[in-house]
């Protein structure tokens, strides 16, 4: 590519700072059959009762129930889910990670399995690899002066470094908007233009893809020709998307815009993603999985589109 030319920089650039968090860890209890919902509040229950005074010196400690039992399983594991304890402390010792290594019984834990009085059918997982802590970070977004930062190129194979100046030249007046611009359609089209409707999954006629930007994250839908572009970007408003996470949406605030050329409408959550990809407690750390539970999501989409074939 040549004869390319662009404007000078601004005095900012954006940078990633990494800071040391804790420590974590997690467990696992398998639950099966009925009443998962008052199993998962007994687990709950008994390790809080268990951990005393030590609980208050856990930053996070999460119980969450990963899936859900069939109506009428065919085999043991569709009637079994898990049950994931994601715990993070600054002390060590809470999570098996400083002096005292290994889970004991005497050892105050978040890891502790009731054998005798816990829930029916009570099934720790027995990797106890898991309860014991290791790092992590939490990484922030910033703006930093061009001036102030020294930029270095360390080659891996010798022990060379190339510095890199700052820019010479700086257009001071060329500043980041700190805020991406964010609307609903144009100009909407009504929802019963394309006729009869039936309830499905979105992801049956729209594509989409998501990920990670720090504890923000992206998720885009696209549509598969002109009309159903019409439909996609009339139909997703910001309401909708709210909608469509439900339990999900952790009541931040949430951007909206299009991308005509590839027939796309795209959203960025905010703080959507627990502080990160390290530090998160949940098990959608990248951000990749909302935008696929959003494709499962039924919404009323024309017969027509459906009619085409589905994605």
């Amino acid at each position: 590519v040549l004869g390319i030319e662009g404007l000078p920089p601004p005095p900012t650039t954006k940078i990633g700072i990494t800071a040391r968090g804790g420590y974590k860890a997690e467990f696992h209890f398998w639950l099966t059959g009925l009443d998962i919902a008052e199993k998962v509040i007994m687990v709950e229950q008994q390790t809080i009762e268990s951990m005393g005074e030590y609980r208050k010196e856990f930053s996070t400690l999460t119980f969450t129930p990963i899936g859900s039992v069939a109506l009428d399983p065919k085999n043991q594991n569709e009637a079994t889910v898990d049950l994931r304890i994601a715990a993070q402390t600054k002390n060590a010792d809470l999570v098996s990670a400083g002096k005292t290594k290994g889970i004991s019984p005497d050892q105050p834990t978040f890891a502790k399995w009731n054998c005798l009085q816990g829930y029916i059918g009570g099934t720790p997982a027995m990797d106890l690899r898991g309860p014991v802590g290791t790092p992590f970070f939490e990484y922030f977004v910033a703006l930093f002066p061009q001036d102030k930062i020294r930029h270095e190129i360390r080659h891996c194979f010798d022990a060379q470094s190339i510095f890199i100046a700052p820019p010479e030249t700086i257009n001071s007046y060329l500043l980041y908007p700190r805020q991406q611009r964010s609307y609903e359609t144009q100009s909407p089209v009504a929802l019963d233009t394309w006729g009869p409707t039936r309830r499905a999954s979105l992801g049956l006629v729209a594509h989409g893809r998501s990920g990670d930007k720090s504890s923000d994250a992206n998720v885009g839908f696209f549509a598969r020709d002109q009309e159903e572009w019409d439909w996609l970007r009339s139909m997703l408003t910001i309401d909708k998307i709210t909608e469509l996470l439900g339990e999900e949406y952790k009541g931040g605030k949430i951007d909206r815009f299009e991308i005509p050329g590839v027939k796309a409408v795209h959203f960025l959550l905010k703080d959507h993603l627990d502080r990160g990809v390290n530090s998160s407690a949940s098990v959608d750390i990248l951000g990749k999985n909302v935008g696929e539970y959003l494709r499962k999501k039924q919404v009323d989409i024309p017969v027509r589109f459906l009619e085409k074939g589905t994605i």
